[in-house]
């Protein structure tokens, strides 16, 4: 393991293992729709931006989308207040029952679900792009499987599309899966190659 990495479980296990969510906030495009876009399903929630938990030592920690390691891993900041942004939307589902359910239980642990893969830098060739030297490895972190206490969920570098058939592992995007059944039918440990529990 680097020591890129070991800071990175150094920084989840400091920030969240042993606190209690009290407030959950989706950062979303404003598609000024009617209805609310993060619906996928009453177990599936489906995220273009962040999603911002206030625990209960009243931190604000922002789960985004980044490239700490790679585009598009899963990152997280602390923040000093919620700002309303030009063109964003912040949605407040406290009161939303899969999160809800959540309120009362303790973080007891996170399990970093890593995806490997090649990247190749590339070049312009006769105006068209053309592979320039060796493959490198890339390893970011696509999922976070968060337990509390008895109840699981994912929150993954996913995007669902209609027909399900072209979804995408590495996006700027985010899903939360609540149940097994969700975890199960988009396969996010079988894309993960390798996994890590703190």
């Amino acid at each position: 393991m680097t020591d890129k990495e070991l800071k990175y479980y150094d920084r989840i296990k400091s920030t969240f293992i042993g606190r209690k969510i009290v407030e959950v906030f989706y950062e979303e495009l404003n598609y000024e729709e009617d209805s609310e876009y993060w619906v996928h399903s009453t177990e599936i929630h489906s995220v273009d931006m962040n999603v911002i938990f206030r625990l209960d030592n009243n931190k604000l920690i922002q789960i985004k989308w980044d490239n700490e390691f790679h585009c598009y891993g899963i990152g997280f900041e602390k923040l000093t207040e919620l700002k309303k942004r030009d063109g964003i939307k912040i949605i407040s589902l406290t009161d939303n029952p899969n999160w809800k359910k959540l309120m009362d239980k303790t973080l007891t642990e996170i399990v970093v679900l890593w995806d490997k893969s090649f990247s190749q830098e590339l070049q312009i060739v006769n105006n068209e792009f053309a592979p320039k030297g060796k493959k490198t490895p890339i390893k970011l972190p696509q999922t976070w499987q968060i337990e509390f206490e008895n109840e699981k969920i994912w929150i993954s570098a996913l995007e669902i599309k209609e027909n399900q058939k072209d979804n995408y592992y590495w996006a700027d995007h985010l899903t939360i899966l609540f149940t097994d059944k969700g975890k199960e039918k988009y396969k996010l440990i079988e894309n993960a190659s390798t996994q890590r529990r703190l």
